[in-house]
């Protein structure tokens, strides 16, 4: 049997975790992981620095049994606002992928997944703080809490960045069953056990420091990016 094909589009100021965390659970359960990019001879490089050689390109990436769509920096000014659809390479390329059977992403890749018009009907999830931009994208049904991870038919979103984890042992469980997913935690020695409690606004470190929820929408500007998808979505 041919190995279960996940494909994974990278982009200028990617969030690592959201493409290595992932990564590492997919290829500890065997599946087939590519990473695609505009080309195999350049590098691709996150905003922390850590630099992607894809081994596959948009245009010759074609069989996928699951797009794997990790979230960035500002994936809104890193790719969005490049140009509407029909004009812009990675979006367009999403798009192509409709018929993909799982389309997935974790944290604001959700907005790219929207912005492709693949969440048009479904019930998702993306970074907490950018659950009002992701909102903007007509037929988006964006959840009103902070789990990590949503199904709605065969999309499957993740919310920020760690998410990514659980959301791909659970995706893992449902192409591969559980024992596969066990086994893959298992490997990783996955079990979070955090000194402090501060994962999303609901979480009780939050009750006692308030003001971290808006250092956060502070210091990524969650308001501007807000602003240039209604800007590209009038276009």
């Amino acid at each position: 049997m041919a190995a279960f094909r996940v494909g994974v589009p990278l982009y200028p100021n990617f969030d690592s975790l959201d493409v290595c965390g992932p990564y590492q659970t997919f290829t500890l359960a065997e599946m087939d992981c590519l990473l695609i990019g505009p080309s195999t001879d350049d590098f691709v490089t996150s905003w922390e620095g850590v630099s992607i050689k894809p081994t596959a390109t948009f245009d010759g990436c074609t069989d996928l049994d699951m797009l794997f769509v990790p979230g960035g920096s500002n994936p809104v000014h890193d790719v969005i606002l490049e140009g509407p659809l029909g004009s812009n390479p990675y979006l367009d390329f999403l798009a192509r992928r409709k018929e993909t059977n799982w389309i997935c992403s974790v944290c604001s890749g959700a907005l790219l997944l929207g912005a492709a018009g693949l969440l048009d009907g479904y019930t998702c999830t993306t970074h907490w703080a950018y659950q009002d931009v992701l909102r903007l994208f007509p037929g988006a049904n964006v959840v009103k809490d902070y789990r990590r991870y949503v199904r709605s038919a065969n999309r499957i979103t993740g919310a920020g960045i760690s998410s990514g984890l659980d959301e791909s042992l659970y995706i893992t469980s449902v192409i591969l069953g559980l024992d596969v997913a066990r086994l893959c935690q298992l490997k990783m020695q996955y079990r979070p056990d955090p000194i402090v409690h501060c994962g999303d606004p609901s979480d009780t470190d939050i009750r006692d420091n308030p003001e971290l929820v808006s250092a956060v929408l502070g210091d990524w500007d969650i308001g501007e990016a807000a602003t240039a998808v209604k800007d590209w979505l009038a276009k």
